[in-house]
């Protein structure tokens, strides 16, 4: 999984993977007995728990960038 700084765009990956997408989407609507609609909705469901779960990440890693910036503003503060 990407972090803030090092991830693909959502258009990016695709751009670059859309028939590997597309051919995911039909194997999974066939192997499960699924329309292409239910396994496409299936799918997109899956992605927003996925999106909210890295913004989760990004949250802390931001959070806890903002803590060490508190940090070094107070020993500055100290040093004066």
């Amino acid at each position: 999984m990407g972090t803030l700084f090092n991830q693909t765009t959502r258009k990016d990956y695709f751009d670059n993977d859309a028939v590997k997408f597309l051919d995911t989407v039909k194997t999974l609507a066939r192997d499960h007995g699924l329309t292409v609609e239910e396994t496409f909705r299936i799918l997109e469901l899956s992605m927003k728990m996925d999106d909210y779960d890295r913004k989760d990440e990004h949250i802390v890693e931001l959070g806890r960038l903002i803590k060490d910036l508190i940090n070094e503003i107070s020993m500055l503060r100290e040093k004066l």
